[in-house]
């Protein structure tokens, strides 16, 4: 193999993992609402007694998005729906620079783990799985009378 197609061959090997990387090492952007907009229809809702119920499955949450009533503390009720391990963290945003809430990863099929969630203020904030990154989602936290 000649120098010059031995560098090719590095150069498309590095060109072919920096796209492998991006691929795995992010999820979807999380667009914040318009000001005064609802969360999407397809949400997870906490609900009268502050629990937001999710799952996975297929290395997927059950929802893309989660909605809790800004300054009431909730619990996020996760069950794992396979025998993979999976968890929930919660951030700021995506950048995940400041942590809110991470829970314990837990392997399935079918267990059911509590993550509370201490009040937060109303805002857009993000969540995945810290075992697998490109599974999150949006967590709106809104005013009560707007979610």
């Amino acid at each position: 193999m000649t120098h010059s197609a031995l560098r090719r061959g590095l150069l498309a090997l590095a060109a072919g993992s920096t796209l492998l990387l991006a691929a795995c090492s992010g999820g979807a952007d999380i667009t914040p609402l318009p000001s005064g907009a609802a969360p999407p229809a397809d949400c997870a809702r906490v609900d009268a007694d502050g629990v937001i119920t999710i799952s996975a499955k297929d290395i997927t949450y059950s929802v893309p998005c989660m909605v809790a009533d800004a300054g009431e503390a909730f619990t996020i009720r996760f069950t794992n729906e396979e025998a993979v391990p999976h968890d929930v963290a919660v951030y700021r945003d995506t950048s995940k620079s400041n942590e809110i809430m991470r829970g314990e990863i837990i392997t399935g099929p079918e267990k059911t783990i509590d993550y509370p969630v201490d009040a937060l203020d109303a805002g857009e904030y993000y969540f995945n799985c810290t075992v697998h990154p490109a599974m999150d989602g949006a967590l709106y936290v809104v005013e009560p009378s707007a979610g």
